[in-house]
């Protein structure tokens, strides 16, 4: 495997190891048209799920706007554009682990990112819309760093079971979900305290301008 620093542009499909400058989620293909809205989502007692923080504005399919910021835990719908695909997707982040460099030894990691500390972005997307998005290339949540920039993300191709970021699409209907990790690396001195979405519908960078989950 070969590891080398450069922008997340579309996923890859060969057998190496990227340490990306922007853990951001999103690929640069040019998005479907196809309109969809949420499909309807309640809770066990059949109220309304509830909406992100009061920081939050939404748009008129129920998706939040660019700059929302949610709570971790906190189920937030986003729209999702990538390649001939376009929807609704839910995606809650679970957690954040922080790792130590042992985890990330068969990786085969050199220069800087070998200095670097890794942290599991841990989340579950949904297909919260009427589309069929089987097949789309959904990119997990990224990394926050303590000082509201985006961490460098380990893009794996291939198998690496620790935190598998590899989007589990080949069948992916209305309703279905599964559960996604993003492994992200902090510089000496910094922190991952959050997780960040950009791209895939919502502006590359800054991380302020996707939409960040922090506690």
């Amino acid at each position: 495997m070969i590891p080398r620093t450069t922008r997340r542009s579309a996923p890859a499909v060969a057998s190496l190891v990227l340490v990306l400058t922007l853990a951001g989620c999103g690929s640069g293909e040019e998005a479907g048209t196809t309109a969809d809205k949420p499909a309807p989502s309640v809770s066990a007692t059949g109220a309304p799920r509830s909406t992100p923080s009061p920081t939050s504005s939404l748009n008129e399919d129920g998706t939040v706007k660019p700059g929302t910021r949610a709570k971790l835990g906190e189920p937030t719908l986003l729209r999702y554009e990538g390649g001939t695909k376009s929807g609704i997707l839910e995606v809650t982040v679970t957690g954040i682990e922080k790792g130590d460099r042992a985890d990330v030894a068969s990786l085969g990691l050199s220069g800087d990112a070998e200095k670097m500390t890794p942290y599991f972005v841990r989340a579950t997307v949904k297909n919260a819309g009427k589309n069929d998005l089987s097949h789309a290339a959904v990119d997990p949540p990224g990394g926050l760093l303590d000082d509201g920039t985006a961490a460098r993300q380990l893009l794996v191709i291939g198998t690496f079971a620790t935190c598998d970021s590899y989007p589990k699409t080949k069948s992916f209907p209305p309703g279905a979900s599964y559960e996604t990790c993003a492994p992200v690396l902090a510089d000496p001195g910094t922190e991952v305290t959050g997780a960040v979405w950009t791209g895939q519908g919502y502006p590359d960078a800054p991380a302020s301008s996707g939409v960040t989950w922090t506690p």
